[in-house]
């Protein structure tokens, strides 16, 4: 086996890293971020981030007293290392962590049937987020789609909150299809919860 591989995947605390930076190639972490959210210790953790930065993997930034760590798009194997780690967690889990912490959406979900064959998807995104973290968003819910057997086909959604419940009100045929079918929450469920009310208010 290349090094790099067996450097790669010698770790099951390795391998909990990955399946948490990948998925989310635009958000950092902390050590203590990571550990916490991992239930591992510092410890093991830093020695995991030390040994996978060393390897070119993953970029470390100095913010005040911590090294916050994410994927370094440069690295050769960047796509198909996302990709197999992608496949490798559920599915749900994949797409929430394609939103998860980007500025300015007040909800986002996946409108349509991830399991039919052939049919369209939606990416519906609610908010202000920016045309860049649009994109970003739709690249990566569009990877995590990539692993289902029957490649669906994506498109995107994209609504100013008063923009949406206007479309609701006035009983918008495109909007409301949006919301009558089978749906698939990108955004945390409480959160989802709450500004979909406060659309409707």
């Amino acid at each position: 086996m290349p090094e790099l591989l067996s450097e790669l995947f010698s770790s099951r605390v390795r391998a909990a890293v990955l399946t948490t930076l990948l998925p989310r190639p635009h958000l950092a972490f902390s050590l203590t971020e990571l550990s916490r959210r991992l239930g591992l210790s510092v410890s093991s953790v830093q020695h995991e981030c030390y040994k996978l930065h060393r390897l070119g993997l993953l970029t470390a930034e100095r913010a005040g007293n911590a090294r916050r760590y994410r994927p370094d798009a440069a690295f050769a194997l960047l796509a198909p290392l996302t990709a197999l780690t992608l496949r490798a967690m559920p599915l749900d889990d994949a797409l929430r962590a394609a939103v998860e912490g980007v500025p300015g959406i007040a909800d986002a979900w996946i409108a349509g049937d991830l399991d039919a064959d052939g049919d369209a998807l939606f990416l519906v995104v609610l908010g202000d987020p920016g045309v860049d973290a649009l994109e970003g968003i739709f690249d990566r819910v569009r990877a995590c789609l990539a692993s289902c057997a029957a490649q669906p086909r994506l498109e995107l959604a994209y609504f100013r909150p008063v923009d949406w419940a206007a479309r609701i009100d006035v009983g918008d045929p495109f909007a409301l299809s949006l919301v009558t079918g089978p749906r698939t929450p990108l955004a945390p469920a409480e959160r989802t919860h709450e500004r979909r009310e406060r659309g409707r208010a």
